[in-house]
């Protein structure tokens, strides 16, 4: 009898510390995987939607998934005919605009931590190219600009998640007749606080200079182009076009040489170089 009262308690000793280890290690995973948020880092717009390439046109950040998204012809109606992509879902498709007091508008719901984001396509140019439209987001407006080689795209970042627009750039290639670029670095020694833009062209347009004037900065002279398919980087002084330490915001400009003008506005973002192509 004693052997069997010492080995009892033995027993359960054993069994109640395997016990304790089994519950230990079923609880680890479900606490890990609690613990595990998937956040969208950097901009996940694509290089292109619907076969054309994307450009990228700025960043907004919102505090709320579920988002009004309000979308009117900028400037002149025209008869601009446009889609608007959020997420790789079409929200608004192929609907004509109207002006600012009659605009379309969408609730969205903004489901990725992080970078989400926003692109219009054109189905036509209007009566005056390019399509350009404005996309009110939260009252934080946006000029989109897209023609009927190109898109115009923009980062929607839903904050709480460790990332902001410093950390923007857009993944898409080139402009449009004022089109965008990707963000660049800022400096070292803490957060950006302005921001850079670089007008260039791809061809000879057998106009002479090309003036650009930034509407309340300045102005610079476009005295040659670039390869197509180039994307200077704003620290690249050639051929002109350079307009730097903006402030974040958005700048009206107007670009003229001989006959050819172009007219529009852009979205500088801080820490960021946005790369502005005229067709």
């Amino acid at each position: 009898m004693r052997k069997l009262k010492y080995v009892l308690p033995v027993f359960l000793l054993v069994a109640f510390t395997f016990s304790s280890c089994d519950k230990e290690d079923d609880s680890s995973p479900e606490e890990e995987e609690e613990e595990q948020v998937e956040v969208n880092e950097t901009s996940i717009i694509p290089a292109t939607t619907f076969g054309r390439p994307n450009n990228y046109l700025g960043c907004v950040e919102i505090g709320s998934r579920i988002t009004s998204i309000e979308v009117w012809d900028h400037g002149t109606v025209d008869g601009d005919i446009v889609s608007i992509i959020a997420n790789g879902n079409t929200i608004i498709d192929e609907i004509e605009l109207d002006g600012p007091d009659n605009p379309v508008s969408r609730d969205y719901n903004f489901s990725f931590n992080g970078f989400n984001y926003v692109t219009l396509y054109a189905h036509n140019e209007g009566d005056i190219s390019p399509n350009t439209c404005t996309v009110a987001i939260n009252g934080v407006e946006f000029v989109l600009e897209a023609n009927l080689s190109t898109n115009g795209s923009f980062d929607v970042i839903v904050n709480g998640y460790g990332v902001d627009c410093s950390d923007a750039g857009g993944g898409g290639s080139g402009g449009g007749t004022g089109g965008g670029g990707s963000g660049g670095s800022g400096g070292s020694g803490g957060d950006p606080v302005d921001g850079d833009v670089k007008f260039f062209i791809t061809e000879d347009f057998n106009c002479g200079d090309i003036s650009v004037n930034v509407n309340g900065v300045g102005s610079s002279i476009i005295d040659g182009y670039f390869n197509p398919g180039s994307l200077p980087e704003c620290s690249n002084t050639a051929a002109g076009g350079n307009f730097n330490d903006l402030a974040p915001g958005t700048y009206s400009f107007i670009a003229t040489c001989g006959n050819l003008t172009w007219e529009s506005d852009f979205t500088i973002v801080a820490g960021s170089c946005l790369k502005f192509q005229l067709y």
